[in-house]
């Protein structure tokens, strides 16, 4: 910066001010956007939400670095070089140039990183009418009668036919078609992906596009993040005419909820957990539950579950992780604990780690004793998994899941997360396919149905060129396989 000034002091010539906006605004400010989901680190259970306003955080910040690079050219450079009348003239022109050239670039790059939230068809029917829950009830399910409470949650339970099979919330991943696919193919009820109560409550597009349901999405679990009982009763009031349980994440690692006080990081207050699910369980005509993750002491987490079952939580579900456990690939889950809670409670428990194929569904159950069992990323791979374990071409089921999204629209970036995820072993196979999806800044149901062609073609041809080598004795690694 001192150097920049200095040659602006000293030259008074347009080389400066290109050498200004060159090497030091877009240096410091350049926008740091990512396109490629293949190269994300983020963990895509917890991708960040919204801000109020409806626009991405990226959106946002593209915004004010346009702004703020405007405002610092205008005023350092009036000021510094309209002492020389020769180059006022030519500098206001360049200035004026450079602005108009900032706001071009950031409004196409803030066009290419949000095309993802784009939703991924518009239809012009009118929407249809939200489904009425499967159970109606008349009364609030808190109680002070702690028997009576316990015992209407099981009947409850057992009304909504006590599934066992059930897709986990996840954000931007366990949205209406993706829940829809995985109901076809076994899973007998489903989380949504988590929701910001807050945003939720204030912001009408935010609704509309992270929160859709149909008919045949039943059961369904909402599930909210909250810190506050207010905020967290006035978007459950929401979606409780639509839903079968609406659930608080307690679970949620990540540092994005370590920011925003909620998920896993409750776990510190205990006292704010409790306001929660007491406001919702004796304000609500469903019944409440909750997500939690288990202490590092079993005493605590029995101590945990026990208030949670008090405070009015009619249903539990215990990952077998601790909060710092967070690599469910490497860490496995400790279903002892989960035992343990489901001995000590009386509502309802579901597992949740470990659930990779159905042999892991058994073990599971038979191991814990739980009600149900859910699963997050092993569905995002293979969304079959509960009709068994290869039991359909992974082609044929993002063919299914792109129908799907047609019918019930969706943004982009869900749509992106899922191809990727689903067709992980084919793209291993012919990263050039991935690579042509990865150029798209923007997708089309076109083009996804010609990428998926493209790798039935491949695959046939894998298929034969393993035949005819197979004939001279040499083995060759088969997609099909």
């Amino acid at each position: 910066m001192l150097v920049s000034l200095y040659m602006i002091k000293c030259w008074g010539r347009p080389i400066s001010f290109y050498l200004f906006q060159k090497f030091v605004l877009d240096v410091t400010f350049r926008p740091k956007t990512r396109l490629d989901p293949s190269v994300n680190t983020r963990n895509l259970n917890h991708t960040p939400i919204h801000g109020g306003d409806g626009r991405s955080s990226t959106s946002r910040r593209l915004l004010r670095i346009m702004k703020f690079k405007s405002s610092i050219i205008n005023i350092l450079f009036t000021k510094h070089l309209s002492s020389t009348p020769l180059n006022t003239s030519l500098m206001n022109n360049n200035i004026s140039t450079l602005t108009q050239t900032l706001t071009s670039l950031t409004t196409e790059s803030s066009t290419v990183t949000n095309s993802d939230d784009r939703i991924c068809s518009e239809t012009t029917e009118t929407a249809p009418p939200l489904p009425p829950p499967l159970i109606t009830e008349c009364s609030f399910f808190g109680s002070s009668d702690r028997e009576a409470r316990i015992e209407k949650a099981l009947s409850y339970w057992r009304k909504l036919g006590q599934p066992k099979l059930i897709v986990a919330p996840m954000v931007d991943n366990s949205e209406l078609p993706f829940r829809i696919l995985c109901r076809r193919y076994g899973a007998e009820a489903a989380y949504s992906p988590m929701l910001h109560s807050r945003i939720f409550s204030e912001n009408a597009k935010y609704r509309s596009q992270e929160f859709t349901t149909c008919k045949e999405d039943r059961p369904l679990f909402v599930q909210f993040c909250a810190n506050d009982p207010e905020t967290l009763l006035e978007a459950a009031r929401r979606v409780e005419a639509c839903c079968d349980y609406v659930d608080i994440n307690l679970g949620c690692p990540q540092r994005i909820a370590r920011r925003g006080n909620y998920g896993a990081f409750l776990m510190d207050k205990l006292p704010v957990i409790r306001s929660l699910v007491e406001k919702l369980a004796y304000n609500l005509h469903v019944p409440v539950s909750c997500k939690i993750r288990i202490f590092p002491d079993l005493q605590d987490t029995l101590n945990y579950a026990k208030m949670l079952e008090d405070a009015g939580c009619s249903l539990l579900a215990v990952h077998g992780r601790t909060r710092d456990e967070k690599d469910g690939k490497k860490i496995r889950a400790n279903w002892d604990a989960i035992r343990a809670v489901k001995h000590a409670l009386r509502i309802p428990v579901l597992a949740n780690g470990n659930i990779r194929h159905m042999d892991d569904v058994n073990d599971c159950l038979e191991h814990t004793g739980a009600d149900g069992v859910l699963s997050a990323e092993s569905l995002l791979e293979n969304p079959a998994l509960f009709a068994g374990f290869g039991t359909v071409d992974q082609r044929d089921l993002v063919v299914e899941y792109l129908q799907l999204c047609e019918k019930y629209p969706v943004p982009w970036r869900m749509i992106r997360s899922h191809v990727h995820k689903m067709l992980g072993e084919w793209f291993r196979v012919h990263p050039h396919v991935r690579e042509d999806l990865n150029k798209q800044s923007k997708l089309s149901f076109e083009f996804l149905y010609d990428m998926v062609n493209r790798l039935r073609d491949l695959g046939e041809e894998t298929v034969s060129e393993t035949a005819s080598e197979d004939e001279d004795g040499v083995q060759v690694h088969c997609a099909e396989s």
